[in-house]
């Protein structure tokens, strides 16, 4: 306009409504952007107080802002839903930790109380309005021998509750300080039952076993007495005497045996663990047992810090077993052992074709036996030695075949 000679007064005007436009639109923009800002600050801040039902919303003209108020809003979404779920969670923890049958109790790095449910409440007869806090810090004393990830059972006191607690340890961390979460369980109502059951089993057996051996001494020694008071002279019924005193010698023997198979059962020695062949150990088993097929199917090795004499003995028992059971059904058997390692157990197979178990409750009853000459004590020692070695043994009969399967599980 002032190169072309145009008036000054009309660009001057020009200028002024080209300004006052500019000064304008400036100013709804800024407002409308405010407004947004503002919206998208208050709903941000609503978050950090922790209220995500607030939403923005946007004209569908202005493209990246309107993404940017999704992602908002799809953040107050997730963070609503995390919350609602973490409400849920600890309602349900909660829950759990009110009302199970375990003592639960942390204690800070100072070893005072921070926290405890309504079962720990009980056993420490504590109180949430007065706390003894010198009488529960010598109940608590009773376990400061217990260390992280420690699992023990031991004879406690707890106020004037005497009994057997298993207590375990964890260590956690809050606000970066080291603390301590005991739980404690009162086991001592479960080991009684367990006793007395295990007594239970232990006299039916004894009282069998006893009486077996006793009647027929009771038996002859009356027959004895009155072969005594029918004849007067000995030499008469010197044979028949001879042969009911061996009886007796020889049922007072297996008494004795039976006492002595008792103590192997309850003397067990602790095991000289060292690293051994699996493999090479199962092929010299399977060599005692001439007259059996015994295939081993694994060609793989695996060497475990076990008693090899110990682990050896349980394999001799339970193929003989496995033996003893192909031999009764009348069958041409084979005994199959095979082995593998999962998930860091080794887990061993011992499969026949046999009669199978008859009676699985009383599998591991000690001396109980349907064998006519069994001791009733091999698959009992088998367990305990496996137990001893922190393994595991279970028998089953087989699903699609005749027979009995025998499953060891060991730590790898």
């Amino acid at each position: 306009m002032i190169y072309a000679n145009i008036s000054i007064y009309l660009i001057l005007l020009t200028i002024l409504l080209s300004s006052i436009t500019i000064i304008f639109c400036h100013k709804q923009i800024h407002k409308k952007s405010a407004f947004q800002f503002r919206s998208l600050s208050n709903l941000l801040d609503a978050m950090l107080q922790g209220d995500y039902s607030l939403r923005a919303y946007s004209s569908n003209n202005d493209v990246a802002l309107k993404e940017l108020i999704l992602s908002i809003n799809s953040l107050a979404e997730r963070l609503k839903n995390q919350r609602i779920a973490s409400i849920e969670s600890q309602l349900l923890v909660r829950t759990v930790i009110n009302h199970i049958d375990v003592a639960i109790i942390a204690l800070n790095n100072e070893n005072k109380l921070t926290f405890f449910n309504p079962t720990a409440q009980k056993l420490l007869r504590l109180s949430d309005s007065a706390i003894n806090h010198k009488e529960l810090n010598l109940q608590l004393e009773q376990l400061s021998e217990i260390k992280c990830g420690q699992n023990k059972v031991i004879p406690l006191t707890f106020s004037d509750h005497n009994g057997k607690f298993n207590i375990h340890m964890e260590e956690f961390r809050e606000a970066g300080k080291q603390q301590k979460l005991l739980f404690i369980t009162d086991v001592s109502h479960i080991l009684r039952s367990e006793e007395r059951s295990a007594w239970q089993s232990l006299v039916r057996v004894l009282s069998h076993e006893i009486n077996n051996s006793l009647s027929p001494i009771n038996s002859i020694s009356h027959t004895l007495k009155r072969f005594l008071d029918k004849h007067e002279n000995i030499q008469e019924c010197k044979s028949d005497l001879l042969d009911g005193l061996n009886i007796i010698a020889q049922r007072s023997n297996n008494l004795k045996e039976f006492v002595n198979s008792y103590k192997q059962v309850s003397q067990l020695p602790e095991p000289k663990k060292q690293l051994t062949s699996i493999k090479n150990l199962v092929i010299k088993v399977s060599l005692l047992f001439p007259d059996s097929k015994v295939t081993v199917q694994s060609e793989q090795d695996v060497e475990l810090f076990i008693d090899a004499v110990q682990f050896e003995q349980v394999l001799i028992n339970l193929i003989k077993n496995a033996e003893e059971s192909i031999k009764a059904s009348e069958l041409t058997g084979e005994i199959t052992v095979n082995w593998q390692v999962q998930n860091e157990r080794f887990i061993m197979n011992i499969s026949d074709n046999g009669l199978g178990i008859t009676n699985k409750d009383n599998i591991f009853v000690p001396f109980y036996t349907t064998k006519k000459q069994g001791s009733g004590i091999g698959l009992v020692l088998c367990r305990q030695i496996l137990e001893v070695h922190d393994g595991e043994l279970s028998l089953m009969n087989r699903e699609k075949q005749q027979g009995c399967k025998v499953i060891i599980t060991l730590p790898t």
